[in-house]
């Protein structure tokens, strides 16, 4: 028997009816730990070799130092910014997340937003909602077809949003400093420098992972870069993205729109000046979700706990450099 660990609570993930009886397979089952400090999760998951996160406390060094049986932690999720790799590896710990859940979705979700921004479905609905009858303002309403599409980080999400845009008629051009022209070419994505993409940009969409180097990647100084009239889409990670020199670029009418699912700081705030930009979509970190990408998210979760228990690996380990130095091969 083995017990994995679920570090914090979700609700909307509980009772863990799937997982259970999918790791009951090989003899495992959920223990629930509701933490709230790394505290709690040290004294909760003391004899525990795997542990699952949905959002925190994170596994930082000090976690990881605690709990000499911890052998794999995974992230319910794409991103794993939560989790200190570089410790992890060091210390023999194997971190995985859950990559394919939500890329449709993602995808959708953007392509959901540049369309309510470019044709101000948002903003009609509020005033028509307020009982107005808003009118169609010259200038502010532009056609989809034969415009551009910039995409920074053309990994799985990235190349699903290009293949959309490139089915309404949009051209679309990409960035990602991981990856070769032809790489970008076989994504289905015009490969340019970045400061051509936000140039040149009617929309521009971010879909790279959050690290030292992505930190406020989009500042007052690349805003500043954009078309005029262009629009900003982040359905990636809050922290991406100043939202301070997003809004002061709303107000000045230097950044036509922004449509943002994600935040700094989550929950947004009630009184995070983003809230009373002009021009602004906001939706509260839903992209990914979907009544089917949820099933899929609990399908890889469990298939990366299975294969780690019968194999020792798993595909979706995300510090692959551990493999030489597992805890579990000690």
């Amino acid at each position: 028997m083995f017990k994995v660990f679920q570090v914090d609570a979700d609700d909307s993930l509980e009772p863990y009816d799937f997982e259970n009886a999918a790791l009951s397979e090989v003899g495992g089952s959920i223990i629930c730990g509701n933490c709230v400090t790394e505290d709690e999760l040290i004294a909760g998951a003391q004899d525990s070799k795997i542990l699952w996160l949905a959002w925190k406390p994170g596994i930082t060094r000090s976690v990881m130092e605690a709990l000499p049986n911890l052998e794999l932690a995974v992230r319910w999720g794409v991103g794993y910014d939560q989790m200190d790799l570089a410790s992890a590896s060091e210390l023999g710990v194997a971190i995985a997340n859950a990559p394919g859940y939500g890329t449709i979705d993602v995808a959708e979700h953007v392509i959901a937003l540049m369309m309510s921004a470019s044709r101000r479905v948002a903003w009609f609905n509020g005033e028509m909602m307020a009982g107005g009858w808003p009118p169609a303002v010259p200038g502010s309403i532009h056609r989809i077809l034969g415009s551009t599409l910039g995409i920074i980080g053309v990994g799985r999400i990235g190349s699903a949003v290009a293949q959309r845009a490139r089915g309404l008629g949009m051209e679309v051009v990409g960035y990602d400093s991981t990856l070769t022209s032809e790489q970008l070419l076989e994504r289905g994505v015009k490969p340019v420098s970045l400061e051509t993409l936000l140039s040149s940009s009617d929309v521009v969409s971010l879909h790279m992972p959050l690290n030292a180097e992505t930190v406020h990647f989009m500042g007052a100084e690349k805003l500043s870069l954009m078309k005029p009239g262009a629009g900003l889409i982040n359905a990636s990670r809050g922290k991406m993205v100043d939202t301070k020199a997003v809004s002061s670029a709303l107000v000045k009418g230097t950044l036509a729109w922004a449509a943002l699912d994600v935040f700094e700081q989550e929950p947004l705030p009630a009184d995070d000046p983003v809230r009373k930009s002009p021009n602004v979509i906001l939706t509260p970190h839903v992209a990914g979700y979907s009544v089917e990408s949820w099933q899929d998210l609990r399908e890889e979760m469990c298939k990366t706990t299975l294969d780690w228990v019968r194999t020792g690996w798993a595909s979706t380990i995300v510090n692959p450099e551990v493999r030489g130095s597992l805890r579990r091969d000690r």
